[in-house]
Order: C-alpha cells, then structure tokens, then sequence
C-alpha cells in the first residue's frame, strides 16, 4: 500500500512540476507582452520584408532566406509529391535570397543536402512516400 502512496504522490508531483512550469511561462510571456508596442501590419511586413540569415549545421555553413507567406499556400498545397514540394518551398523561401537557387541548381544538390537545409529553415524534410501495401494471395 506505501509504494502505491509514493508513486501516487511522485506522479502528482510530476504533475505539480509541470503546471509550474505552464504558470512561469505564461507569466513571462506576459511580461514580455507588457513591454512591446502595438504594430500595424503595415510596420509587420516592412520588418517581415527582410531575409533572415539560417545556419545550416551539416553544411557549416550560413544561408539567407526568407520566410514562407501566408500566400505561398495555394501553391504549396495542391503538390502532392514530396519531392517537388521540397523543391518549391526551398524555391519560395532560400531562392528569394539567393537568385542561384534555381530548380535546375536544386536538382544537382543532394537529397540529404537538401533536407538538412529544409530542417534549418523548421520546414521538416523532403519525405520519402511510403510505398502502397500490396495483397498477397496464398494459394
């Protein structure tokens, strides 16, 4: 009966320890919000208007890019190959930045490369599509 008490009480303390931590974050995002002024979305996109420098760790290197619109999406949604939306969101954030990344360019840099690239940016990976489960007969 003791042990069932203490992996109670571990559990609710467990459980303490988290809606601690779920309070100090949103004090501190109040606090944070206190300090910062209105902005129009006129003075949103003037600042949003500028590539932003990404460090790609496997490359070791820095590139520039731009963030993904909120108009990007048509155009993203309707590729269903996982491949040519890697190519097109690297074209509509990186390639805004850097007029040498082209389709062609994309096409010739490594697939692994390329997702790493995609995982700097917070935009996942290029994903291999699962291949379709076929029915076997047993005769």
């Amino acid at each position: 009966m003791e042990r069932r008490e203490r992996k109670k009480m571990s559990e609710k303390s467990e459980g303490m320890k988290e809606i601690e931590k779920r309070v100090d974050q949103e004090i501190k995002l109040h606090e944070e919000a206190e300090k910062v002024k209105f902005k129009t979305l006129a003075e949103i996109l003037t600042e949003e208007n500028k590539p932003r420098e990404v460090f790609v760790p496997d490359l070791k290197c820095k590139i520039k890019t731009y963030d993904l619109k909120f108009g990007d999406y048509p155009e993203l949604a309707e590729e269903k190959d996982p491949f040519k939306l890697a190519v097109k969101t690297l074209l509509l954030t990186w390639g805004r930045a850097d007029s040498s990344v082209t389709e062609e360019n994309l096409a010739r840099l490594g697939l692994v490369q390329c997702t790493r690239i995609l995982e700097a940016l917070g935009l996942g990976g290029a994903r291999v599509p699962l291949s379709k489960p076929t029915q076997t007969s047993s005769i």
